[in-house]
C-alpha cells in the first residue's frame, strides 16, 4: 500500500507541477499560491466533517506541525517561483531531490548509511548538475534563478515531508496534518497578500486551473501522507520524487519543450538515482 501511495503521489504532484507553472505565470506566484491552497483548504474542511480523526494534541506536537507546514508553504512558493521563469523538464528534476534530503534525515535519525544509498545519493547530485549547466536545443540557457529556486524547493520540501512523516501524522493523523498545512498557508498568504495589498480575485478564465492544481496537490499530500503513516516515510517520499519524470514527459509532448542531450542525460540519472533509493 505504501508503495502505491507513494506512485499515486508522483502523478499527482507530477500534474500539479506542470499546471503550476501556468497558473504563476498568469497571475503570480503568491496568488495562484494562495486560491489554490483556499481551495484545498475546503475540500479537506469538508472531508474531516464527516470522517473525524482522534488527535494527540501537545504544544510539541502542534509546533512540529506548523514547522513541517511552513517548510512545505515555503518548498511551493520556490517550486512556483522556479516554474514560472524556467522550463518544467529542468525545474522538476532538480526539486525532486527531496527524496535524498528526506533519505538523508531519516537515516540520521536512525537508520544505517548503505553504500547503495551513498552511490544513489551521487546520481542524484551529478544528474541535478548535468540539467542545469548546459544550453537546451533552442539555444537558451536555463535561467540560473529558476535551478537556484528548484534547489531551494527541494531542501524545504525533503524537511517539511521528514517532520511531517516522522512525528506529524502519527501525532494528529493524515486528515488533522494536512489541515494544519492548508490553514498555516492560506494564514500566511493571506497575510502577505494584504501587505503588499495584492488581494484581489483571480480572473474567471483560470478557476478551473486553480481547482485542477488545489486538487492534485490535495491527493498528492494526503498519498504521502497516508502512506507515511503506515511507517514507510522513506520509500514512500523518494517514489513520490518521480513526479520529476511525469511533469518533464508532460512538458515534452505537450508543449514541446526539448532538452540537450546533456540534460536529457541528467535527467535520466536523476530519476536513476532516485529509482535506486527506494531499494
Amino acid at each position: 500500500m505504501s508503495i502505491l501511495m507513494g506512485l499515486l503521489s508522483a502523478i499527482c504532484w507530477g500534474s500539479t507541477d506542470f499546471l503550476a507553472g501556468s497558473a504563476a505565470r498568469k497571475i503570480g506566484v503568491s496568488k495562484s499560491l494562495f486560491f489554490s491552497q483556499i481551495f484545498g483548504l475546503l475540500l479537506l474542511s469538508a472531508i474531516a466533517l464527516y470522517s473525524y480523526e482522534p488527535f494527540s494534541f501537545s504544544v510539541e506536537n502542534l509546533s512540529i506541525c506548523i514547522a513541517a507546514s511552513v517548510c512545505n508553504l515555503l518548498a511551493m512558493v520556490f517550486l512556483l517561483k522556479a516554474l514560472a521563469i524556467g522550463k518544467a523538464a529542468i525545474v522538476a528534476p532538480i526539486a525532486s531531490l527531496y527524496g535524498a534530503i528526506t533519505t538523508i534525515l531519516s537515516l540520521l535519525s536512525g537508520n544505517s548509511l548503505t553504500s547503495l544509498t551513498i552511490f544513489s545519493l551521487g546520481l542524484c547530485v551529478v544528474g541535478a548538475c548535468l540539467t542545469s549547466i548546459p544550453k537546451s536545443s533552442d539555444g537558451k540557457r536555463e535561467s540560473s534563478a529558476s535551478v537556484i529556486f528548484a534547489f531551494l524547493s527541494s531542501i524545504m520540501f525533503g524537511a517539511g515531508f521528514w517532520l511531517q512523516g516522522e512525528f506529524a501524522v502519527h501525532a494528529f493523523g493524515v486528515i488533522n496534518a494536512l489541515w494544519v498545512y492548508y490553514c498555516t498557508a492560506v494564514v500566511i498568504l493571506s497575510s502577505y497578500l494584504l501587505v503588499k495589498k495584492e488581494f484581489s480575485a483571480p480572473p474567471i478564465s483560470i478557476l478551473s486551473l486553480i481547482f485542477a492544481i488545489s486538487f492534485f496537490s490535495l491527493v498528492g499530500f494526503f498519498s504521502l501522507a497516508y502512506g507515511a503513516k503506515l511507517g514507510h516515510v522513506a520509500i514512500v517520499t523518494v517514489l513520490s520524487s518521480l513526479a520529476s519524470g511525469v511533469t518533464a514527459l508532460l512538458g515534452f509532448f505537450i508543449l514541446g519543450e526539448r532538452l540537450s542531450k546533456l540534460q536529457t542525460s541528467g535527467l535520466m540519472v536523476i530519476i536513476a538515482g532516485v529509482m535506486l533509493l527506494k531499494l
